[in-house]
């Protein structure tokens, strides 16, 4: 062996000693911040719930976490934002089921399907109730259902057409075998102040708004659509209990862009999967009227894809009504 070659060998192992640590810090995931995208207003419930975790996750990733509230288009703005992100791991989204199910089933001009993202896992969902005027002659949603089957289409509720909660009281009143008249409103508040009046017999929304009127006793909660009852209304049953499947739940999870690599993706995955299930986190998320639900990636996305279908089915179902 001559010399200039045993020359050669050295200088390339050398250069491979002194390079290699630089090659590994390259690839080290992640290296810097991360943009973590929310396609609603600040002080909506995702926004809060994140921002609740968030500080952990960054502890547990070791780089600060970005949150950018990217509003416009009732969501589908910041949710195409993400989808077309550059799929390093420095851009990952926090979305509600509205907006990577209910807009792209109902809105065909929206530039993406629930399948141009790649979900992480669910996070939180935030319970839906069924209720009516706390001197109104129904006191259980068996009361209802039972006066809804007598006099079809004169009972009436209130939700903003084409939302989640118009979604949820359809998607009920199909399983259940009963049909009200459907009163186009805009949010919970014209809904209760209907209700108070006289003017509208049933209300469906997220249970946060409601709290104080419950607390009052001026309307009266007949279902809950969550998961499990809630600590602080544990007097309310869940709609699963009655025997039915909740049709769409508000809830909201974690996305990457396609094609993100699989070992950066199983990285958030982990530390994701760790802030979440934080002790603390519950009991913070409860105050609120939110109910922590982690589901991983695979279970996530199927449920994605059963939600997408459910209402495309309720669609459908509508359309034959009118």
């Amino acid at each position: 062996m001559s010399k200039r070659f045993l020359y050669y060998v050295v200088i390339v192992s050398l250069s491979l000693f002194f390079l290699l640590p630089v090659a590994m810090a390259a690839e080290k995931y992640p290296s810097h911040e991360i943009q973590l995208v929310i396609p609603n207003p600040a002080g909506g419930f995702i926004d809060i719930a994140v921002r609740l975790m968030s500080d952990n996750l960054s502890k547990i990733l070791g780089v600060p976490i970005i949150i950018n509230n990217r509003t416009g288009a009732g969501g589908a703005s910041g949710t195409t934002y993400l989808v077309k992100s550059k799929p390093d791991g420095y851009t990952i989204g926090a979305a509600p089921s509205a907006d990577v199910v209910l807009i792209p089933a109902t809105l065909p001009s929206v530039p993406y399907k629930p399948t141009d993202l790649d979900p992480l896992c669910k996070f939180v969902i935030s319970p839906s109730a069924v209720y009516c005027k706390a001197d109104a002659p129904w006191k259980t949603i068996e009361d209802l259902v039972a006066d809804a089957k007598k006099r079809p289409g004169k009972l009436t509720y209130g939700a903003t057409t084409q939302s989640i909660s118009y979604f949820q009281m359809e998607g009920f009143m199909a399983a259940a075998g009963f049909n009200m008249l459907h009163i186009p409103l805009q949010g919970v508040g014209q809904t209760t102040t209907r209700i108070l009046g006289g003017n509208l017999d049933i209300g469906i929304s997220s249970v946060a708004p409601l709290v104080g009127q419950f607390k009052a006793g001026t309307i009266r909660p007949l279902m809950l659509i969550s998961p499990e009852r809630m600590p602080e209304f544990s007097q309310i049953p869940t709609m699963k209990e009655k025997g039915f499947e909740n049709p769409l739940d508000l809830y909201a999870g974690f996305f990457l862009p396609l094609g993100t690599p699989k070992p950066i993706k199983d990285v958030l995955e982990k530390a994701l999967e760790k802030a979440i299930k934080d002790p603390s986190l519950k009991s913070k998320l409860e105050g609120l009227f939110l109910e922590l639900d982690y589901v991983p990636a695979t279970a996530y996305a199927k449920e994605i894809q059963d939600d997408y279908k459910r209402v495309i089915n309720v669609l459908k179902t509508t359309a034959a009504k009118k």
